[in-house]
């Protein structure tokens, strides 16, 4: 056993120098330089770990092997994740990557719980990596990093942030919102049969599966309270041509589905304009998605899973939870009136898309300079 240790301990002990050295080396842009700083400090206390878990190993005593086996494989879990997650964002830095970080270091900067917690850009798919404290890693299509246009999607996922600065709060403000729906599915006459059993099955399934969608659509509501209306058109712009999948799922499929349908979600943005008086814009995007799916002949069907008489509650447990999060935006949109906001340039973004979109990467192109200066 000790030997195994040792092998294993001098191979992690090995790619851990490597990697340090090559962090240490690196140029990062300034926006990224408390990241980079915070890598380094990882990297270099994950090479600490396995110094000390080697010269436990040269004191030769038999009956701490369990205890250093134990540390050992932690150490190297921890790598692991550390290897996966946290190093790529300052290996594949660049220059370019100045804008998406601008626009994460003023969302984290807008909020108390997160001001401490740095962020960082890798590529992929619009996704999150929020476990506080450790720093939050977003990731943004490569294509999508050059432009202002799809930047407020960053909106829904620093949500995802707020969601676990606050998961006491917000774990329990879904849970209430799930028996509410629960009670609300219940059928009118109470039958003891196997098609009655049937039905209380797909009622949990329902019921859970709204663990995941109610996040899911508070992110929504955290994205349109910060940027609306530039979120709403990114959003709608950024899916509403992948398909028929975003307006139908089968019903099998939605059975603990992570995400709600993209075409419910596009509904509940809508009413939430609607409630803010907001009417030709809600009009606009309906009236958008309704033309794709009867291009599609798709027809609304959530199969149970959401029922129009669910809207009030589920959008009233989003107005409590963003209450209890309480990002940017939320009181007297304020960040219209905040200069080093960078909201007021998104929406001119997307003015000037809709009303220019041949002539705007001219327009883009220098704003985005005056931007990074």
């Amino acid at each position: 056993m000790r030997e195994i240790l040792r092998h294993s301990s001098l191979d992690l002990l090995r790619e851990l120098e490597q990697l340090g050295a090559i962090i240490q080396g690196l140029s990062v842009p300034a926006e990224l330089r408390v990241y980079h700083q915070w890598v380094l400090g990882a990297c270099e206390g994950l090479r600490q770990a396995v110094v000390r878990n080697l010269g436990r190993l040269n004191l030769r005593r038999d009956d701490i092997l369990p205890e250093i086996l134990s540390s050992t494989q932690a150490v190297t879990r921890e790598f692991h994740r550390f290897n996966r997650w946290l190093v790529s964002p300052v290996l594949r830095a660049r220059e370019s990557d100045r804008l998406s970080l601008k626009i994460l270091q003023w969302l984290h900067s807008s909020h108390p719980r997160t001001r401490i917690i740095p962020a960082a850009l890798s590529d992929g798919d619009f996704a999150s990596w929020p476990v506080p404290p450790l720093p939050t890693i977003y990731f943004m299509p490569c294509s999508a990093q050059h432009g202002l246009l799809y930047l407020p999607i960053f909106f829904h996922e620093f949500g995802h942030v707020l969601y676990a600065c606050h998961r006491d709060e917000m774990d329990h403000l879904v849970l209430e919102l799930q028996e509410k729906i629960g009670e609300l599915l219940l059928p009118s006459v109470v039958r003891d049969d196997l098609q009655a059993r049937r039905e209380e099955e797909k009622r949990s399934i329902i019921v859970e599966t709204w663990y995941e969608w109610t996040q899911e659509l508070f992110c929504d509501a955290v994205g349109y309270t910060i940027g609306d209306p530039c979120f709403t058109y990114a959003f709608s712009m950024y899916l509403c041509m992948r398909g028929r999948s975003q307006f139908y799922v089968k019903e099998k499929e939605l059975h603990r589905r992570e995400h709600p349908v993209t075409w419910l979600r596009v509904r509940l943005l809508i009413d939430r304009a609607r409630r803010q008086g907001k009417e030709e814009q809600a009009r606009e995007i309906e009236r958008h998605w309704s033309t794709i799916a009867d291009a599609m002949h798709v027809t609304e069907d959530y199969h149970g899973f959401y029922e129009p008489e669910l809207r009030s509650v589920v959008q009233q447990t989003i107005d409590d939870m963003l209450t209890e999060a309480s990002p940017v935006g939320l009181e007297n949109e304020r960040e219209s009136v905040d200069l080093s906001s960078p909201v007021a340039l998104l929406n001119e973004a997307w003015i000037r898309f809709r009303a220019d979109p041949q002539n705007y990467p001219e327009w883009e192109r220098s704003a985005v300079a005056s931007l990074l200066l």
